[in-house]
């Protein structure tokens, strides 16, 4: 099973059993293996197997039958959809909507939890629970110590990474001239549309290439054009 995401363990068998299901295996109308069989195959209790079966009937991939169990539905994602049943599944929609559609793009970072459950008028648990659905298939991806992403951590950019591409650009393009002082953090932050510590942060990022510079009492001063401008 794997280990790739810092999602809960249910939520990792469930991604398991969805990619088996997924390759044929079980196969579309055959039954699922029982609770007991797949708590002893991921070695884990039963109530976490039933939790990650919840999702895949959430899903609509497996279905339960009175006195027999669960039976897989169907293989291909595009026959199993079905109207959101929760306040997390339908964040889950929103987001996988907008991944579908591009406004998200691979490899850019998605809102923190806290602004998640502000924009849905949820609880930061609802937000994780959508997040983690998405992680469990593959939409999405958790980076230690950054946050959650579209599709997989190789290609993850935080909000600070963005920034500082923005500046690079403004720099080699000539829009900011070598020797010209930034403005500030607070000003930066107002304009770019982003928190002071985003700002920051791509300021470091910036510092350590040697694009640009903090001179006392003038503040971070543009030094060169990137490595990568012609």
């Amino acid at each position: 099973m794997s280990k790739a995401t810092d999602a809960p363990t249910y939520v990792r068998i469930a991604q398991d059993i969805r990619s088996r299901i997924l390759r044929g295996d079980p196969p579309a109308g055959a039954m699922l293996p029982s609770e007991a069989a797949l708590a002893r195959t991921y070695g884990v209790a039963r109530g976490t197997v039933r939790q990650a079966v919840a999702e895949l009937e959430r899903s609509g991939l497996v279905a339960s039958e009175a006195g027999r169990g669960r039976r897989v539905m169907s293989g291909d994602p595009a026959t199993t959809s079905r109207a959101p049943a929760t306040q997390y599944e339908t964040i889950a929609e929103t987001l996988r909507k907008r991944i579908d559609s591009g406004d998200l793009a691979p490899g850019q970072q998605l809102a923190g939890e806290s602004a998640m459950a502000e924009e849905f008028g949820v609880s930061k648990g609802t937000a994780r629970q959508a997040l983690q659905l998405l992680a469990g298939e593959r939409l999405i991806a958790a980076v230690h110590g950054k946050g959650w992403f579209v599709g997989g951590p190789e290609h993850a950019q935080t909000r600070a990474d963005v920034v500082a591409d923005e500046f690079r650009k403004d720099i080699d393009g000539g829009k900011l001239a070598v020797g010209s002082v930034l403005p500030g953090e607070n000003a930066l932050a107002q304009e770019r549309g982003v928190g002071r510590i985003t700002i920051r942060r791509a300021f470091a990022l910036l510092e350590a290439e040697g694009v640009i510079e903090k001179r006392p009492g003038m503040g971070r001063v543009v030094k060169s054009r990137s490595k990568g401008a012609t």
